[in-house]
């Protein structure tokens, strides 16, 4: 998930009550914590790391794409397990993409190469698979991200399709919102999808350079960023996800940097540059976020996930 869902206690809190502990906070700055990971396939080690994700218990789950596979560390970034590995049988993956974990610790796994999600268990058992390649409801043309409404229905980013599908818990179709195009409320190439606090979906509409906030009936409500290297402007749009605050986090591919925007779309900061220091990215493709402010990046150029922290006042 991309940020765990009793984050938005305090932002449900404020609405009924005065609370301290709630009150708003202005971001400062993000500080880097630490990285894990270096280019290889033994355990432990990375291959093209395409996407990250937490579960309730701040574990990191990782698509090493490279490897065909999905590891498991601990947030310091030991290692735990791995599973996968290339193939399109049950349990073999190709090409896993952004992959997500849902409230009840399943893990569900699109994978670009097969055109379906899997789900596993914690421990990388088995579960279910639905989806099939084409452009009907339910079947996809590379599925590129999962995320999870407060229903637990299924988000699904289907990227060539240029649309996002939403299923239930057991990957039934329920809906499907988007359309090839640059207008607003169309799609280009769309890679991620994060739910915000009042249901609404913020989608990363990748080759359109922008983010486009839907209602949960697919009804288009916002839009903001257009290509470019400015603050607010991207080269490729890629991952988004929220914090606590509401505050939306893009990843901003071929910038080589993370931008941070406020609950309206209004440009916070931004961190990351171009290189292979501390700090730095090479081509980022994912991002988590933690209920405390920890914020995990896929660097996928760098073959390492990379850890901040949010620093407030």
């Amino acid at each position: 998930m991309k940020i765990h869902r009793f984050a938005f206690t305090c932002l449900l809190a404020t609405s009924f009550l005065t609370t301290s502990g709630c009150e708003p906070r202005t971001l400062t700055s993000i500080e880097f914590v630490s990285q894990w990971g270096t280019m290889g396939s033994a355990p432990g080690e990375l291959k093209e790391p395409i996407g990250v994700a937490l579960d309730t218990e701040g574990r990191v789950y990782v698509a090493d794409a490279g490897n065909s596979r999905i590891q498991k560390f601990t947030a310091d970034g030991r290692f735990l397990a791995q599973w996968g590995t290339q193939g399109s049988s049950t349990g073999e993956l190709d090409r896993p993409i952004h992959l997500a974990v849902n409230s009840k610790g399943l893990v569900h796994v699109p994978e670009y190469g097969n055109d379906r999600v899997q789900v596993f268990d914690e421990n990388g058992v088995f579960q279910f698979s639905w989806g099939t390649k084409g452009k009907d409801q339910g079947e996809f043309d590379a599925p590129g991200a999962v995320d999870f409404d407060g229903n637990d229905h299924t988000l699904v980013t289907d990227f060539y399709n240029h649309r996002i599908q939403v299923f239930d818990e057991n990957g039934n179709a329920i809906s499907q919102f988007g359309t090839k195009g640059h207008d607003p409320g169309q799609l280009h190439y769309p890679t991620d999808v994060a739910v915000d606090g009042n249901g609404n979906f913020i989608v990363a509409d990748a080759y359109n350079h922008r983010i486009q906030r839907f209602d949960p009936t697919g009804k288009f409500l916002q839009v903001w960023g257009r290509q470019g290297k400015k603050q607010g402007e991207f080269e490729v749009a890629n991952a988004v996800a929220l914090d606590a605050a509401q505050r939306v986090y893009v990843v901003d591919f071929d910038n080589h940097r993370v931008q941070v925007f406020d609950d309206s779309g209004k440009f916070a900061l931004e961190f990351g540059s171009k290189g292979n220091a501390a700090g730095q990215f090479n081509h980022p493709t994912d991002i988590a976020i933690d209920s405390d402010g920890t914020i995990y990046i896929a660097d996928w150029g760098n073959n390492r996930i990379q850890k901040f922290r949010i620093a407030e006042r």
